[in-house]
């Protein structure tokens, strides 16, 4: 199941300008060092920016005084001694032409925010808001958010102004709210200042958020970094190189015929559009009103032979939400900005005599989708002459098979390495205690991949942010089709991953969320137990607290006459369930798909023995497996999380 998510886009936060003292030539510290910033405390803490090259730089923090000098390129580095919490303090960068202060800093923990929408999810969106924000005065509790930018090759700087925000009535309502909630959460039992990095994209996958390395050591996305590299360099060649992908993949997946080549006379049977101007949901067509997914669209225009010789430019407006666009049967464009007229150029030989057709692929992946808006249709040619395009389209909605397309490596959610470059890679080395990752909706399509996916963006970050960075992942919610029936379930199978990148990795933890989802909504507006529950996971693994992160964990299932007991260690008090001690919605499987069957289960001490027709035979036990499951364990604080385990 794929989410239809990408074109969500946040609204931009004020600026404020840095406290700097005159004469300055040139912003000596990088982007991430401004007024009211939070630094790490206890550890070796890097500072770094720019300056002319050879020039001393001396660095001064509190009773601390370092200098560093310049590179050839004018780049400098220095690392402050431990300071425990605590602050005010002025950050001063100083040559012996420029100086540059940072006013108001103070030492605490620090944490990155990251992931998709669910994460990026405003404050003031969600339950109970209005007591959160009204009490949210916190002079040591502050956020950066990174605005969303992508690039294509790794940047030292952010596209725009950073600013760290206080937590205030006035800043909270667009802060994200699980990263805001899992800090006030965690102040009530860790009493230092905490900065927050909030750096999320709604609709991302994960591989836009990992390094080339990255990806490179995983292996597999070798002709997807290629093609990037490609577009960078000339995207007309590069959509080319991804429509030829995209092709491959249609007759992979069986898709019918080939819609980007249709001819003029084959167009004839696409149904008529009533108005391109408008989104095809609110066409009054049965079947489109609340349809999500691909629309092709096709029309055609007749040229001369002397007007075929020239190149043009493409023009059609804006598209929800993103477009493959072919012209005579070859792909010209690709666009993932819904707000975006479309302007596609074309080179001398794109064009033919007589009958010419447009084909465009629109994916709408949420609300509305399709072309809309009163821009100007046209094709015009290199001469200046100019083809209107504003009418005589058709449109065909293709099968189900065929309903959900890869998107291109330089798509900005759905791609590849492109947020990293943009958006992880000016943080540089800032020190940090961890990373809360609430991510893996739009990876539901690809479940097997994501364990692996999940530790290299873990063991990635590492590189940058140190050995020792902690991460918090959040486990999917419930979403989606409540199953009555054992089902096959990428939901389900991304939850699973999560869980084993979790418990595979010693610096890492996981907070179960099965329980606080919506099945009709993707985004389950209560984000305070989320927090807390990340709060809760943070406090066991970072602080020792003894606590258990993430609620019980199954360690063996074995079998004993005709039965299966699955057993369960980092419990929290006792097993329990909501219908005495009878658990619900455990399987009995096989090997393949298609083997589970639902089990009776009944609590034992730490245990849940399982029975059943296939307990015999059974090879793996699966537990509230699905989108949406209804499932009732629970220790005497948290959810069981979802799981599969082997049959000893």
């Amino acid at each position: 199941m794929r989410l239809w998510l990408a074109g969500l886009i946040a609204l931009g936060l004020p600026l404020t300008a840095q406290a700097q003292d005159k004469p300055i030539q040139k912003a000596l510290l990088a982007d991430m060092f401004r007024d009211h910033a939070v630094l790490q405390r206890d550890r070796a803490v890097p500072v770094w920016g720019e300056a002319k090259p050879g020039e001393t730089v001396t660095l001064s923090f509190g009773s601390a005084r370092v200098t560093a000098l310049t590179d050839a390129t004018g780049h400098w580095r220095a690392d402050l001694p431990p300071l425990p919490a605590g602050g005010p303090y002025v950050l001063t960068a100083a040559t012996g032409t420029a100086k540059q202060t940072v006013s108001d800093v103070l030492v605490g923990d620090v944490f990155l925010c990251s992931g998709q929408s669910n994460m990026e999810w405003n404050l003031k969106d969600t339950i109970g808001a209005a007591d959160q924000i009204a009490t949210s005065q916190n002079n040591t509790l502050r956020m950066m958010t990174v605005q969303k930018t992508q690039a294509f090759t790794p940047q030292s700087h952010f596209a725009t102004p950073t600013e760290w925000q206080i937590a205030s009535p006035a800043t909270t309502p667009n802060w994200s709210a699980v990263c805001y909630n899992f800090a006030r959460d965690l102040q009530t039992h860790v009493n230092v200042p905490i900065g927050l990095i909030n750096a999320s994209w709604g609709g991302s996958k994960i591989q836009p958020w990992m390094s080339r390395g990255a990806l490179q050591k995983l292996g597999g996305y070798e002709d997807g970094l290629a093609m990037l590299d490609a577009y960078a360099a000339d995207q007309s060649k590069a959509a080319q190189t991804y429509g030829q992908a995209f092709m491959r993949w249609w007759q992979a997946s069986k898709g019918p015929g080939t819609p980007w080549a249709v001819t003029p006379k084959a167009l004839s049977g696409w149904a008529a559009a009533p108005d391109v101007s408008r989104n095809f949901e609110d066409w009054g067509v049965k079947g489109l009103s609340d349809y999500n997914g691909p629309l092709w669209y096709a029309t055609t225009v007749r040229l001369s032979a002397a007007e075929a010789k020239q190149g043009a430019t493409l023009s059609l407006g804006a598209i929800d939400d993103i477009d493959l666009t072919f012209v005579n049967g070859v792909a010209v464009g690709y666009t993932s900005a819904p707000p975006e007229p479309r302007h596609y150029k074309l080179a001398p030989g794109t064009l033919k005599a007589g009958d010419n057709v447009i084909v465009v692929q629109a994916v709408d992946l949420w609300a509305k989708g399709g072309m809309f808006g009163d821009a100007v249709r046209e094709l015009r040619l290199a001469n200046g002459t100019a083809k209107p395009l504003q009418t005589g389209w058709h449109y065909w909605q293709p099968p189900q098979n065929v309903r959900q397309p890869p998107t291109a490596p330089w798509d900005p959610t759905g791609g590849m390495i492109t947020l990293h470059q943009a958006m992880i890679a000016p943080i540089g080395p800032y020190a940090l205690t961890g990373a809360l990752w609430y991510q893996g909706e739009s990876n539901t399509g690809e479940a097997a991949k994501y364990e692996a996916l999940m530790a290299g963006l873990m063991a990635d970050w590492r590189q940058q942010f140190g050995p020792d960075t902690a991460f918090l992942l959040v486990q999917l919610a419930n979403f989606g089709a409540i199953p009555t029936a054992p089902v096959e379930s990428g939901w389900a199978g991304v939850r699973e991953a999560q869980r084993l990148a979790a418990l595979n990795d010693k610096r890492a933890a996981y907070a179960v969320t099965i329980d606080i989802g919506n099945p009709l909504d993707i985004h389950p507006r209560d984000k305070l137990t989320v927090g807390k529950r990340l709060s809760r996971a943070a406090q066991s693994l970072i602080y020792k607290a003894q606590l258990s992160p993430s609620g019980g964990v199954p360690i063996e299932a074995t079998r004993a006459n005709g039965q299966v007991t699955v057993r369960f260690a980092r419990l929290d008090g006792a097993l329990k369930t909501s219908s005495g001690d009878s658990a619900v919605r455990f399987e009995l499987c096989g090997e393949g798909v298609g083997t589970c069957q639902y089990a009776d289960a009944r609590l034992a001490g730490d245990a849940v023995v399982l029975s059943g027709p296939s307990a015999a035979m059974a090879t793996r036990v699966r537990y509230c497996w699905g989108d949406s499951p209804v499932c009732n364990l629970t220790d005497a604080t948290l959810p069981v999380s979802p799981f599969e385990i082997d049959v000893k």
